[in-house]
């Protein structure tokens, strides 16, 4: 289930933003003989909005996928994972290497914790 909701999560929080702008760069750029100032700062904008939103799409008790899938992130103490708990837990996915270390991590522990979990102090469960 974990899998499945971080591939919806790849493809509504991460990919939409991008997706949309490659389609308005190509668009712009097939229209004008030269691309127009600015244009790559838009896709730099677009980047930064993505990285912002897979950061921070776990608050409030979970993701998009994860909602879909039944399953919520609560904090130690059974409270909904907030902003904080959120940019903890998925900072560590961002870095290369480590994030193959996080998935190893949930395959081997009894409780399904990540290391991006520990840090933050929260756990995936069930709804």
């Amino acid at each position: 289930m974990r899998i499945a909701a971080f591939g919806v999560d790849l493809l509504l929080v991460a990919g939409g933003p991008l997706l949309l702008a490659s389609v308005i760069v190509l668009g712009v750029h097939m229209a004008s003989h030269e691309a127009p100032a600015g244009l790559d700062a838009g896709f730099r904008a677009a980047q930064a909005v993505a990285v912002g939103l897979f950061l921070f799409r776990d608050a409030g008790g979970g993701s998009p996928g994860k909602k879909l899938f039944g399953l919520r992130l609560i904090r130690e103490g059974g409270a909904n994972a907030g902003l904080l708990q959120s940019l903890l837990r998925n900072a560590t996915l961002l870095v290369p290497g480590w994030n193959l270390i996080e998935f190893t991590s949930v395959m081997r522990r009894r409780d399904g914790r990540r290391p991006g979990d520990r840090v933050a102090g929260t756990a995936l469960v069930e709804a």
